[in-house]
């Protein structure tokens, strides 16, 4: 049955470091939630996952499973299901040996250890395979074998840490959309620790993006994207990543360069301005408009890739994206209009980095 999570000002700190690896971290996951944990190496993610799940002991803070205190108990004790970046497999164990073992462990009775794996491997779509070994299993047989062993427990709670990195693009693209059906199927709780912001994007109920141990945004994939909370969530989430120009409010408008847009309210005087590709406006659709932020830029780059092409722009020396549909695009090295709609527009504290 699944069970809330509640971090309460959890913080580690490994001996001998500059910071603490995570930093008075606080988060709630409420039963049946899928919340990805993403942020860049070292930001603190698997070190909570792995507080979570009894292999690592916080220095101080909270952390409950259902209502309960488990930061001091054993790993065996907390009733929680994980699953590895390495696939982490007994080689002379057949699948079905495997994905067994926790059941055995706990006595349970062979007849319901069959049912038990029985079940899994038929959600998983992996019941031919049930008697082979790891070395007669592809990448993606081996993972889904490892999501198996983790299911046929019942447990409280998944952890998950980056568990399809090891696997290449087309395979981790699959086994993606697999694991969201098995998710939703199972109405299971998961932590789902990344770095991948597709997976996060397509998995997640919610996204809680740390940086240096300390929590950034906790939010619907929605949210993220379309009004991330600093320029740190703004840049790591897209792809191209959200266009971040630091501009000058010289009292009526914020500027740089040809380019003019209106200010919000209360602005500080050294801003950054923040839009997504996506929405900028190249050529005739760039007509300067009291609803439009609007100026002139240099193409540096050029990608066509298809379903769309993406350009780099240059203005005053700082350089952004924008994407046209199809292969339509201005020539390289042509000064070209742009605009983007005030509603597409996001603010920042240039000094704080942090949303207006």
């Amino acid at each position: 049955m699944a069970s809330s999570v509640e971090l309460d000002a959890l913080i580690r700190q490994f001996m001998g470091a500059a910071r603490p690896a995570v930093d008075r971290l606080s988060l709630s996951v409420a039963a049946g939630e899928v919340v990805s944990l993403v942020g860049p190496s070292g930001c603190g993610k698997s070190t909570t996952l792995r507080m979570i799940a009894g292999l690592d002991r916080p220095d101080s803070g909270s952390i409950r499973i259902g209502g309960h205190e488990v930061a001091k108990l054993p790993p065996q004790q907390r009733d929680v299901a994980m699953v590895f970046q390495g696939f982490a497999l007994y080689p002379h164990m057949t699948a079905q040996q495997i994905m067994e073992f926790p059941l055995k462990m706990r006595k349970v009775s062979a007849v319901r250890r069959a049912e038990a794996v029985r079940d899994a491997a038929e959600l998983l779509n992996i019941s031919p395979l049930l008697g082979r070994v790891p070395a007669q299993l592809s990448g993606g047989e081996q993972q889904r074998v490892a999501m198996g062993r983790a299911i046929v427990r019942q447990p409280q709670v998944f952890l998950f840490d980056e568990p399809l990195s090891n696997l290449d693009a087309a395979l981790r693209s699959e086994l993606r959309v697999e694991l969201k059906k098995l998710l939703n199927r199972l109405e299971a709780t998961a932590l789902y620790v990344t770095h991948d912001q597709v997976e996060a994007m397509t998995l997640s109920d919610r996204i809680c993006v740390l940086n240096r141990g300390k929590l950034e945004q906790i939010d619907t994939p929605r949210r993220i994207y379309e009004a991330p909370a600093s320029t740190f969530v703004a840049k790591f989430f897209g792809s191209p990543p959200m266009n971040l120009l630091d501009l000058v409010n010289d009292g009526e408008h914020a500027q740089l360069g040809s380019l003019r847009a209106p200010l919000p309210g209360r602005a500080p005087e050294s801003l950054t301005l923040g839009f997504r590709p996506e929405h900028v406006r190249i050529g005739d659709g760039a007509r300067p408009d009291s609803a439009l932020a609007h100026g002139t830029a240099k193409v540096t780059a050029v990608e066509p890739l298809g379903a769309e092409t993406h350009l780099e722009l240059e203005l005053e020396g700082q350089l952004f994206r924008a994407k046209t549909s199809g292969f339509e695009a201005p020539a390289l090295a042509t000064s070209v209009a742009f605009a983007v709609p005030c509603a597409d527009l996001r603010w920042f504290d240039r000094k704080t980095g942090l949303a207006l």
